[in-house]
């Protein structure tokens, strides 16, 4: 009788643990569903930002695989916000600029992250230099990486040609 009674109450503990462990799993998802890519949590701020952000990241996957794996190893972080220009936010969150999502370029946004996680890249790395010469490289980082895109809107090359000789 007593066995009985064991199994029977370890069998009710089989079956509360199994339910319980179901409820954790299902309220971790809910709670953690971010719109992620690889390792990058990107905030849903509306206005389809999130997708223009996911199409960049896309295209960078498939026209430069290293550069997109540099993005992925120092960015987990993306989000937005209202200045004039994009930015980078501590050790490895990317801010892009209302301006450059406004452009309507998905090539924009590409550069856009390619260029912060360079920015990224030697603040992760302890490799410091003058401000100058980091967007220097930035925007060198950035061009390589345009020129790998076919039919790339020029003022994307320009701006970024134009940006390594006066960086301000």
């Amino acid at each position: 009788m007593i066995n009985i009674i064991k199994r029977q109450y370890r069998t009710n503990l089989n079956y509360l643990f199994k339910k319980i462990m179901k409820h954790i799993v299902i309220l971790f998802l809910l709670l953690f569903n971010y719109n992620v890519i690889g390792q990058i949590k990107i905030d849903d701020v509306g206005d389809g930002w999130v997708i223009k952000v996911n199409q960049a990241l896309n295209l960078i996957k498939q026209v430069d695989s290293e550069k997109y794996n540099t993005l992925i190893e120092v960015c987990d972080h993306v989000t937005f916000w209202n200045g004039n220009f994009s930015t980078t936010e501590d050790f490895h969150t990317i801010m892009i600029s209302q301006a450059d999502i406004m452009k309507g370029s998905v090539n924009n946004v590409a550069a856009v992250l390619v260029h912060e996680s360079r920015h990224l890249y030697f603040r992760k790395h302890g490799i410091k230099m003058k401000e100058i010469d980091e967007e220097t490289l930035a925007y060198l980082y950035e061009l390589q990486f345009l020129e790998k895109i076919p039919g790339i809107e020029q003022f994307l090359i320009d701006n970024a040609k134009k940006r390594m000789v006066n960086p301000k």
